[in-house]
Formats: structure tokens, sequence, C-alpha cells
């Protein structure tokens, strides 16, 4: 018997999981749902280029981890839908219908190879990065290609202000290799490609568990800790299977199941975290407000686009 009785059919997922969600949550929305499902996986940037492309006809039912900011900043792409466990989730997480929380807590951090940059040299700061040394030493994902290298972008530029962030930032960039992909990020410096990357930290302790070479860097400025998003497509082709899938992600059930697969914390606290998890309060978080992001996005986007092509 299907969780839900009213999923049917296929149901298109777009996502910005890693593979290790991915490979956890398709089997479990299938055999949960009882549907047929198609993902796409591609970085925030791409799926909302590809949305964009496709808003006469959608093809995707629903958008699953990716940036707030992506999701807000497109919002004419997406549809409101408030998910059956509602009152269960975090409420800081719940006050935009237009998207559910989907993991909790994935801090933008440094990765660094140990093996790579000794210990009296592992940057504590964003600021450090702009040192000429570094230059083609680090990866970047690229602001226009992942949700999260957008929102390590604007992070960055948020922890110090427009008038000394965008410029520290550009400095930056001229050390940066653009991978075009947060997955290329973290692998590239856990197999001793680049010497460190900006990446989440979920995805650096995956490749620390697995035995890679990577110290985990909170840089003293501040980073972005938050929750990231899915959300139901616009006028999609199987709204009902999509408000399922939301459903179901967003179950203790659907929560315990992601914790298991990637380590992430959920956004609900009858589902237990991580046992590896750092403390909450010992990040130094110091995030960016909604309206600031909505509000500073697209000119950001602007510059960045410029800086690519100096």
């Amino acid at each position: 018997m299907p969780l839900f009785a009213f999923a049917q059919g296929t149901v298109v997922v777009y996502t910005s999981a890693p593979a290790e969600i991915q490979n956890a949550m398709v089997p479990a929305l299938k055999a949960k749902l009882g549907v047929d499902i198609q993902v796409v996986s591609a970085g925030g940037g791409e799926l909302m280029k590809r949305l964009k492309a496709e808003s006469a006809r959608p093809m995707a039912d629903v958008v699953v981890s990716t940036g707030v900011d992506v999701i807000e900043a497109n919002a004419d792409l997406f549809e409101a839908y408030k998910v059956k466990d509602l009152a269960k989730l975090y409420p800081h997480y719940t006050k935009n219908p237009l998207w559910t929380p989907f993991a909790e807590t994935i801090p933008t951090v440094l990765a660094v190879n140990t093996k790579l940059v000794p210990a009296a040299e592992i940057p504590s700061t964003w600021a450090e990065l702009a040192n000429p040394k570094w230059k083609g030493k680090i990866a970047f994902a690229g602001a226009d290609k992942s949700s999260s290298a957008l929102t390590q972008m604007l992070q960055i530029v948020h922890n110090e202000g427009d008038a000394k962030g965008w410029p520290l930032f550009s400095e930056m960039m001229k050390n940066f290799v653009i991978t075009g992909s947060s997955t290329a990020v973290i692998r590239g410096t856990a197999q001793g490609e680049y010497a460190m990357s900006l990446t989440l930290e979920d995805n650096a302790q995956r490749f620390i568990d697995g035995g890679a070479p990577i110290r985990i860097v909170y840089p003293k400025e501040g980073i972005n800790s938050s929750a990231d998003a899915m959300a139901l497509v616009a006028k999609g082709p199987n709204p009902a299977g999509g408000k399922a899938v939301l459903d179901y992600l967003s179950s203790a059930e659907g929560q315990a199941m992601l914790v298991k697969a990637s380590g992430r914390r959920p956004v609900r606290g009858d589902v237990a975290a991580p046992g590896n998890s750092p403390a909450a309060a010992r990040l130094p978080v110091n995030n960016y407000s909604r309206e600031w992001s909505n509000a500073n996005s697209k000119d950001y986007m602007a510059r960045y686009q410029q800086l690519l092509r100096r």
C-alpha cells in the first residue's frame, strides 16, 4: 500500500543533492509512494536555468535540495505548498510556504587537503584566500552554477559589507579554479587536484569518513549555516506526485533516511541528528537575512558574471 494513495504515475525530481542522498532517496520514494521517480541532477543555478527554459511547459514536478536563495529569487517558477507535517518542522524554517526545508545546518566551509597545505599555512579566515600564493589552488563551484557557491559568495560579501566584501571576493576570484560543480570541488580537493575548496560541511565530512586527507575550516569572519530547500514546481505535470514527495521527505521517516544517508541534520526535533555533528553553538555563524539576499542577489550575480569575463 503506498504511503500516499494519491501519488501515481511518474514524478520528475530536479535535485542538487549529492549522489549519496540520491541513492537513498530514490528507492525510498519509489517504495513508499508507489511511483516511478525520474531524477535530473545539476547545480542549483543550472536547475533554475532549465526550469526557466521549460516554464511554458514544465517538465519537473519538484525541486529537492537547493539553496533557499535560489528558490526565492525565482519565485515565479514555484507554487506554495504546506506539507502534512508542517507543524513538526522547526518553525523558523516554515515562514515562507513557497519552500519546505530539506536538511538543516549545512555550514559553508573551507576544505583543505592536509597533504598539500602544511598545518601552519592552513587558512583560518576567508580573507587569507585572497593571498596570491593560492592562485590556481582553490576550487569554487561557480555562483552561477551552484546554489551553495552562490551562498558562499553572498556570505563572504555580507561578512565585510559591500564596500569591503566585494573587493575581497574579487581578489579571491583571481585564485579560484571554477569547476561548475559542487561535487567536483570537494572530490578534486580530496584527490589532490586542488589544495582547498569552498564547499559544504557534509560534503567534506563524507570524504573525511572515507579516509581522505581533508581538514574542515570554519572561517572566523563568519559562515552561513541554514536549511536548504525543496519546492513544488508551478504547473508541473504531476503536482499530486510532487506534493507526495515533499510530504515524505519532510516526514519523520524521510528525515531519518536523510540523516543516515548523508550525515546532515534533520529539520524536525523528533529525529536524531548524526552523532559526529559539531555543536552548532561552536560554529561562527553569521547568517545574512533573507531580505538582504533577496535585495542583493541579482546585483552580485551580475558583478560575478563580470568577474568571469575579465
